[in-house]
């Protein structure tokens, strides 16, 4: 599975050139929603919506989470699940998982939400086109007695995507997809207006899937009648907004006119201190709570990518420090050289980043090629130990400004080391198209954000068998039997098992740092700028609001959803 982390940059504008780009946009408010009443929210909309099929693409922002919910949400702060559609979840058996359904919920149509319900959802993963169909292949059979379903596997489950899975699978209405449900249509076909259990549903005379889409709060959400799962949500309408212009989308905050945006802003600090009425989680950098790591992506099948001395060689000869300082403005943290995520730093091996791990030391970085066998040429570029030069190319998107500066910083580094790699800047579709498929040669990438289990991490880097497009995992296409044998380890391992976790995870910890598959560089953030002009009580480190401020796809059902809920008027 892939969630979608947008983050997209532009050149900063004056206040009031700003001002006019809003004043000309279509994407002004023009008073049809009480503006008391409405959050309006944007940064994970890039292009037209395609309609409200969750296992489908560009769906319209919101979905997860507002209306087809989860059975559990996860708390990525606080690392534990939230009990949600499901009031309880345990492994009775080390191959049988049992679920309890919270009774008394309602479908958006009137319909009672059962058990069976579930059961149907689960076993869409029979279906070859859904993201979790290997893990379905291992389970035996899925059984519903009353609100209880019983999920038998065959064999020894692979626990962590089981964990995964389940707070990540939406729960669609079986009525609304029986005559869809099929491996074509389940990710192609959408509904006119989809049906779910969530507190909102979707608003068709809002709706424009160029512009925005509308969600409007139900009048007798199950929220309400549950003491203790989650505050009732104050705003009545949600708009998410379509990206069309990030200057447009800058303009509308700090007038005032949009509350919550999820993208890249550069100069935060400015705008923090600039009286425009802006909150960020942290009041000091780093500002964003981490989200996803950005790397260095070799392609391991090109020579010298393919050796693992000058793939280390270049993770010394790169300054992170300065690209966060400089490039970002503090805004980001420079990744340990594990790459595993903050919120996972109870599995970092301390004493092995000691042993195994690197920093930024042009002088190290020479001599690790120079015992290589790498030597210099009559220009001053290293070459291969055969006497064959290097001229790397480094890709990243035309127009992402933040990468595209990052790229000459990395260019800038290994040059002063003797290392010849050029810039390149194709457009998003070809960048993508050239990752998937192994035509490159550098590229930063970071499609793999945070979540439970450091299972998802590992599985990025290693999975096997290596496929001629690669979409979700390995796109470094580094065959490692050994590393990838630990990640199918660490999947069957109990997520309860945190010894054990720590165990495996700290073998490829090790294995990861002597060969560097892909470079850890830094953490890009949880972009969340907030606007406290019309809501206030936004999540705050120090706070009883220690959530994650974010609408992007697959972020709503971790605490995104929680950011809603605690919202009050600004004006209260």
């Amino acid at each position: 599975m892939s969630f979608g982390i947008n983050r997209r940059t532009f050149t900063v504008l004056s206040a009031a050139a700003l001002m006019a780009t809003v004043a000309g946009s279509a994407l002004a408010q023009s008073g049809e929603y009480p503006r008391n009443e409405t959050l309006y929210m944007s940064g994970a909309q890039w292009g037209n919506i395609v309609g409200f099929n969750p296992y489908f693409g560009n769906f319209a922002n919101g979905l997860i989470g507002l209306v087809n919910e989860t059975l559990f949400r996860y708390d990525p702060i606080a690392d534990k699940y939230i009990d949600w559609l499901a009031e309880k979840g345990e492994w009775t058996s080390p191959t049988v998982y049992k679920l309890t359904i919270r009774s008394g919920i309602k479908w958006s149509d009137g319909g009672d939400f059962t058990a069976d319900d579930v059961k149907w959802n689960i076993e869409l993963g029979k279906l070859p086109t859904i993201w979790w169909t290997d893990l379905y292949k291992s389970i035996k059979s899925v059984d519903v007695a009353g609100n209880t379903i019983t999920v038998t596997f065959d064999g020894t489950p692979n626990y962590q995507a089981w964990s995964n899975a389940i707070w990540n699978i939406p729960m669609m209405k079986p009525s609304q997809w029986k005559d869809h449900a099929n491996e074509t249509e389940i990710t192609s076909w959408t509904p006119d207006a989809p049906i779910g259990t969530g507190p909102y549903v979707f608003d068709k005379a809002g709706y424009d899937p160029t512009t925005r889409v509308v969600w409007t709060k139900t009048p007798d959400g199950w929220w309400a009648s549950k003491a203790g799962i989650s505050p009732d949500p104050k705003p009545k309408y949600i708009i998410d907004i379509v990206n069309s212009s990030n200057n447009v989308a800058l303009g509308l905050l700090l007038s005032g006119k949009q509350d919550l945006n999820n993208n890249f802003l550069p100069g935060v600090a400015t705008l923090i201190s600039g009286g425009y009425g802006l909150h960020t989680y942290y009041d000091k950098p780093p500002y964003m709570l981490p989200a996803v790591t950005s790397w260095l992506l070799p392609n391991t099948k090109k020579a010298p990518l393919d050796d693992a001395a000058f793939r280390r060689a270049l993770a010394f000869s790169i300054n992170t420090d300065q690209i966060a300082k400089v490039d970002y403005g503090n805004v980001v943290l420079p990744a340990s050289p594990t790459g595993l995520l903050p919120v996972w730093d109870k599995y970092i091996d301390k004493e092995a980043v000691k042993q195994h791990g690197f920093s930024y030391d042009p002088k190290k970085a020479a001599e690790i090629l120079d015992k290589a066998g790498y030597k210099k040429g009559a220009d001053g570029f290293y070459q291969t130990p055969k006497g064959e030069p290097i001229d790397l190319k480094i890709e990243v998107p035309s127009g992402w400004s933040d990468w595209m500066q990052a790229v000459q910083m990395i260019s800038a580094d290994a040059k002063a080391v003797g290392i010849k790699i050029t810039p390149k800047y194709p457009d998003f579709n070809t960048y993508q198209s050239q990752r998937n498929t192994g035509n490159f040669d550098l590229m930063i990438e970071n499609s793999q954000p945070l979540s439970d289990t450091p299972y998802t991490y590992y599985r990025y880097l290693y999975q096997l068998p290596i496929l001629s497009s690669q979409t979700n995992y390995n796109f470094a296409r580094f065959e490692d039997k050994k590393a990838w044998d630990l990640t199918v380890a660490l999947a069957k391992t109990p997520r309860t098992d945190i010894d054990k976790m720590k165990e495996i995870t700290a073998k490829l910890q090790v294995t990861f740092m002597d060969e560097l598959p892909m470079i850890p560089l830094w953490y890009n953030g949880a972009w969340a700028q907030m606007s406290t002009t019309t809501w206030k009580n936004w999540p705050a480190d120090g706070t009883d609001r220690q959530f994650i401020p974010i609408s992007w796809r697959g972020w709503l059902q971790m605490t995104g959803l929680d950011t809603i809920t605690h919202l009050e008027p600004a004006g209260q």
